[in-house]
């Protein structure tokens, strides 16, 4: 009975996506769904909240834009379809400004003030130390991370959406993490 009653949720999503292509209820339906976890990949992939909605907007015009030419027949492949536009949507942000840097800087900054705040102390924060290892990452291995930790999706989708074996995705994440690793132990050391 559950196995029936989800198989119906599935088609009915399924054809969601169908109709999406003609119809701009059907359309909005999936903006609606999807607004909160494209804007919120954007928000940590951006570390800012006004550049992410930005983002988020441009996203969903370049779907509106695409929708009619979207080969995909399920939610899933939308989905997937949707956090590729992200990403590239997200990149060409960072390229065109040439602020990742600093915007990475700025979020450390304001997180180690937040909790300075919270604990009344001017302990250790960890977040801060985070992003700047993470800053010094790749752009494709901080999408990588950002979709795994962030957005917590499966290796599977994340596979998909960046067009690459799951077991290579794999590895990169053990190595990405090992370097973010190494990376941390660094800056603790550097503070002794």
């Amino acid at each position: 009975m559950v196995d029936a009653m989800a198989k119906i949720v599935e088609q009915t999503e399924d054809n969601l996506v169908h109709r999406a292509r003609t119809q701009p209820d059907a359309l909005g339906r999936l903006y609606e769904m999807y607004y909160e976890r494209i804007f919120r990949f954007c928000v940590y992939r951006l570390f800012d909240k006004e550049i992410a909605e930005d983002v988020t907007s441009t996203v969903f015009l370049e779907v509106a834009r695409r929708i009619r030419n979207f080969a995909g027949q399920t939610e899933r492949d939308f989905g997937n379809w949707l956090y590729a536009i992200a990403i590239n949507q997200a990149n060409s942000y960072i390229r065109k400004t040439s602020r990742r840097k600093k915007l990475l800087e700025e979020a450390a900054e304001s997180i180690g003030a937040k909790i300075d705040e919270c604990n009344g102390s001017s302990s250790e924060p960890e977040w801060p130390r985070l992003y700047a290892a993470i800053l010094k990452l790749k752009p494709q291995h901080q999408t990588i991370i950002t979709l795994r930790f962030f957005e917590n999706l499966p290796y599977e989708q994340i596979a998909h959406i960046l067009n690459i074996k799951e077991t290579t995705l794999r590895v990169t994440v053990h190595r990405i993490l090992n370097d973010l690793r190494k990376q941390l132990l660094t800056i603790v050391d550097g503070e002794r």
